[in-house]
């Protein structure tokens, strides 16, 4: 009996340190990367992601790779869930994080706003889109050999992209 309960604390802490994230997070570091192209990348896939266009060739800036089907289904993913992620931003009870990811504000108005079933929904709806974030996140780490230490720079520069596009009342984290 005891292993069981400690099996499910331990389940408990790693799915919890999942959906958390990282405790630590590394300051972006752009030295390595070409910083300029990286947003004018990021940049065009957030605006195709805010029109909700499914279908859409990019434009990728010479010295980028991102040609992998995954990064692709990933942004058509996103843009088709676009309008329901925005009314939950609308709502104030998301917000966007400086990590590029969506971030659900557990609170009592919260509970006492929601159904049990709409709260199902949308931590589905945030766990998919972060999903898909990180496909691209990874994806294109990946595809262009830069090291894992870039992450937080590529995460940076998708969150700075999706700033301006974000409607007013929508939380975000604060620029520095």
């Amino acid at each position: 009996m005891k292993s069981i309960i400690t099996c499910v604390m331990l389940w408990v802490c790693i799915a919890g340190c999942s959906t958390t994230g990282s405790l630590v997070r590394l300051a972006p570091d752009y030295s390595d990367l070409p910083a300029d192209e990286l947003r004018a990348l990021a940049t065009q896939i957030e605006v195709i992601v805010s029109k909700g266009e499914s279908e859409f060739v990019l434009d990728i800036p010479a010295g980028l790779r991102m040609d992998t089907p995954e990064m692709n289904q990933a942004i058509r993913t996103r843009s088709i869930r676009h309008s329901l992620l925005f009314e939950l931003l609308d709502s104030g009870f998301a917000t966007e994080g400086r990590n590029g990811l969506i971030a659900i504000k557990r609170s009592s108005a919260y509970k006492k706003a929601t159904t049990s079933r709409q709260r199902d929904r949308e931590a589905m709806l945030v766990m998919s889109e972060n999903r898909n974030r990180w496909a691209l996140y990874e994806g294109l780490l990946e595809a262009n050999g830069w090291a894992p230490g870039n992450l937080s720079a590529v995460q940076e520069t998708f969150f700075q992209a999706r700033v301006p596009l974000m409607g007013v009342g929508q939380q975000y984290a604060p620029l520095e």
